[in-house]
């Protein structure tokens, strides 16, 4: 019984750690931690997300407009060299 009580309240441990864990980036000589995940942009840069959206499409009519999400398709900004970027 006490083997079970310990893997049990070691798995809500590792659960618990897991859903608070930050990552942190080197910005200069100063550690930033980033609030979600960090990202690494196409100059190299580490980076925290800055803007994290979904891209959507539209048919470029001003009327009647038809516009879809691409869920999987997500625009990004690193905050070193404020360049967009997408990730799938």
């Amino acid at each position: 019984m006490i083997g079970r009580r310990s893997f049990l309240s070691y798995a809500v441990g590792m659960v618990g750690s897991a859903a608070v864990a930050q990552q942190a980036i080197m910005e200069g000589k100063k550690a930033v931690v980033c609030d979600s995940e960090a990202v690494k942009c196409p100059l190299g840069h580490d980076s925290c997300r800055v803007i994290d959206a979904p891209l959507a499409v539209g048919n470029d009519k001003y009327d009647y407009p038809e516009v879809s999400q691409l869920h999987t398709y997500h625009v990004l900004r690193c905050d070193v060299c404020k360049v967009l970027f997408t990730r799938e």
